[in-house]
């Protein structure tokens, strides 16, 4: 029996797990946090964990029964027929294998409905920086690449390529990727996945984002092999290249100096908001998205603001139709409760706040949802240096901007040549010596 499955690594570092001494501890919180934060009873122990080990990797077994709803006819039909819920719903096996690895890492793959139980705690930069210590620009192969955009008008882009599309042809300035689908090098493909391959010219394909997926099925013993290999891997030197921005990872500088920077900048911006006039210059700019699903969240019909009314609950507040009202009107809603002088409570109010979309033909569940300040993608100066905020992530320009424009400059200029023809007019520097020149 084979599977295709997405590897997942778990940070270590997040605050909930980074003072916990082993990995029992850790797994047991995971699994708790998200039992309490969906009012299960159920107090997880690491005992009901299933185990196993090879060569020195430990591997841990969560598994658990989940309702489905299978049918939406429930609704449509009269109580008189629908009356028994149950019938409706079916349970779904679902499971997380954990595996601590030697170099105590510890990587994760799941089946069924468990991805919301790990989300919190994965390493959400995982797949690509895996790939960034194996790629091959000029001769890695791109299927498709979904990028967000830090710059520009364009808030992201999912592009598929026919062909042969190499890595070093894709135009990063501007851009951070999230999920890139393709063919490694011919080098990289015998030096780490040798053992997947069928015949000696295969390239193995792989997915890289939240997650590091190689497109093809294996059994187990292979899947311990790639936990291995990924190991190897993480040590290597990472590449600097798919993008112009570097993640901040110091979760120091963030917690005191990024975030509270982003709120006191949001605050300031109370007295804004009904000033259509004002200088953009005057004005907090930002972008206004679902990290998730861009997709989904531009096309949503309405969008339901709820604020936390208790520990668990919530409430909805207002119903907006353009996605644009929805930032004024929470930051109203934060005025209208505590006034225009209380940053602490102003904070709160708006970690507390979610944003459901929904769309008119699903109106009984929302397609996304996510904290209000999750959509919040913007731009400013932290200690005297540009600091980006994209889909909940931090960045900052890489020193080798410069120089990495001029080399892709170089490369475009050099592969795609242009036509003869393209500028018809011929210049005559004896007549006009400079571009700023008229005829």
């Amino acid at each position: 029996m084979t599977q295709n499955p997405k590897i997942y690594r778990i940070n270590k570092k997040h605050n909930d797990l980074k003072n916990l001494l082993n990995t029992t501890l850790i797994l047991t919180k995971i699994i708790n946090s998200y039992n309490s934060l969906t009012g299960l009873k159920s107090n997880f122990k690491a005992e009901d964990l299933k185990t196993f080990t090879k060569e020195n990797f430990h591997y841990f077994l969560y598994l658990f029964n989940s309702d489905e709803v299978v049918s939406d006819w429930q609704e449509f039909l009269p109580s008189e027929l629908a009356n028994n819920p149950t019938d409706f719903t079916q349970q779904k096996l679902s499971l997380i294998l954990f595996i601590e690895t030697d170099r105590e890492e510890i990587f994760c793959v799941i089946g069924g409905n468990s991805y919301q139980i790990i989300l919190p705690f994965i390493d959400h930069s995982f797949g690509l920086d895996t790939y960034s210590r194996i790629m091959k620009p000029e001769m890695d192969e791109l299927a498709s690449i979904r990028s967000r955009g830090i710059t520009g008008t364009v808030a992201g882009e999912n592009k598929q390529y026919r062909g042969v599309f190499r890595i070093i042809d894709f135009i990063r300035f501007g851009k951070v990727p999230q999920e890139i689908h393709l063919k490694l090098s011919p080098e990289i493909s015998n030096l780490h996945f040798n053992f997947l391959k069928n015949k000696q010219t295969d390239r193995i394909q792989i997915y890289v984002g939240k997650a590091f997926k190689i497109k093809k099925n294996v059994d187990f013993n292979n899947l311990h092999k790639i936990i291995k290999e990924l190991g190897i891997i993480s040590e290597l030197e990472k590449s600097d290249y798919l993008s112009s921005y570097e993640e901040v990872t110091d979760s120091n500088f963030i917690e005191n100096f990024c975030k509270p920077e982003l709120i006191q900048r949001m605050y300031n911006d109370i007295g804004n908001l009904n000033n259509k006039n004002l200088s953009p210059h005057n004005k907090f700019e930002y972008d206004f998205t679902n990290p998730n699903n861009i997709e989904l969240f531009y096309e949503a019909d309405y969008y339901v603001l709820k604020e936390r009314i208790g520990e668990k609950q919530y409430t909805t507040f207002k119903t907006v139709y353009d996605k644009d009202d929805i930032y004024n009107v929470v930051l109203t809603r934060a005025v209208e409760i505590y006034g225009e002088n209380d940053l602490f409570n102003f904070k709160v109010f708006l970690q507390g706040v979610r944003v459901l979309c929904y769309r008119n033909e699903n109106k009984r569940k929302s397609t996304i949802a996510s904290s209000f300040l999750y959509h919040i993608s913007t731009e400013f100066p932290v200690q005297g240096r540009p600091v980006f905020l994209v889909d909940t992530k931090w960045y900052i320009l890489r020193d080798s901007f410069i120089q990495d424009l001029k080399v892709n400059t170089s490369h475009i200029l050099k592969t795609y040549p242009a036509p003869l023809n393209l500028l018809p007019i011929p210049w005559d520097k004896l007549i006009i010596k400079t571009e700023r020149n008229t005829i």
